[in-house]
């Protein structure tokens, strides 16, 4: 609307969309072709995960024969919204949006997990603390009971906050930073698979293991911290190529 025409209607600007910041330029991500390639559920689409970021992650959930995915809760004290982009056989519809509570159950939403046909591709999305501290957990109940067997806390304070954690999630300078709620994710899976983790303390129930692969954390953390070490790498090999022709 122009100037003109504002102060004909008797209108004033008041806001404007500020210019995108150079630092993080403006990107975009098919979703298919993105999970397509991922490594594990909840993969960020953009490398974007600092203070007040909008952080999408993609997840693509699958029936089959030996699939299994488990339950557990997770509590986040921001807010997450999820948007199925398609599904079959799955109790969220496509084109579903859902916001969470910050505790919500977590699975595979299959109907049926050993059904082939059945899968979903959904798109998890959290802002970042802009301020403070952030936190989140991962909760295990027991099969039988519904007691707690496991609650693993962790920091999820994101970059360039003060509580941030360089030595755990990266240096300001990596490519790529751990993302916390995988890093956290397979920490939760270790004490959940240990023998005290299994055990309920309420009826003594002696729990599955919880099927961890298939969400492929792990693989994640590990393919991340390659990742920044090659990076370090090629810095390293840079500055020494630039020192040897400083020298001739």
């Amino acid at each position: 609307m122009s100037e003109d025409v504002a102060e004909q209607d008797g209108l004033q600007e008041t806001r404007r969309i500020p210019p995108p910041d150079p630092d993080r330029e403006p990107l975009k991500a098919n979703v298919y072709e993105r999970m397509a390639r991922a490594a594990a559920q909840l993969t960020p689409l953009f490398p974007y995960d600092h203070a007040g970021a909008i952080v999408p992650c993609g997840n693509v959930l699958v029936g089959g024969p030996d699939n299994a995915y488990g339950h557990f809760f997770h509590w986040n004290e921001v807010n997450e919204v999820a948007v199925t982009y398609g599904s079959n056989e799955a109790m969220l519809a496509t084109g579903q949006i859902m916001a969470t509570q910050h505790l919500h159950g977590v699975n595979s939403f299959l109907r049926d997990e050993k059904n082939p046909e059945a899968f979903a591709v959904l798109v998890v999305t959290q802002h970042q603390s802009e301020e403070g501290d952030q936190s989140e957990a991962l909760i295990a109940r027991c099969k039988n009971c519904k007691a707690e067997l496991v609650r693993h806390d962790y920091d999820a304070t994101p970059y360039p906050l003060p509580g941030y954690d360089a030595a755990r999630h990266g240096e300001p300078d990596a490519p790529v930073r751990q993302f916390a709620t995988t890093l956290g994710s397979i920490e939760f899976a270790g004490r959940r698979n240990s023998e005290q983790g299994r055990t309920c303390q309420s009826c003594g129930h002696v729990n599955d293991l919880f099927p961890a692969d298939i969400w492929g954390w792990a693989r994640m953390v590990i393919q991340t911290e390659a990742v920044s070490k090659a990076h370090r790498a090629m810095r390293q090999a840079a500055s020494a190529q630039d020192e040897q022709e400083t020298k001739s």
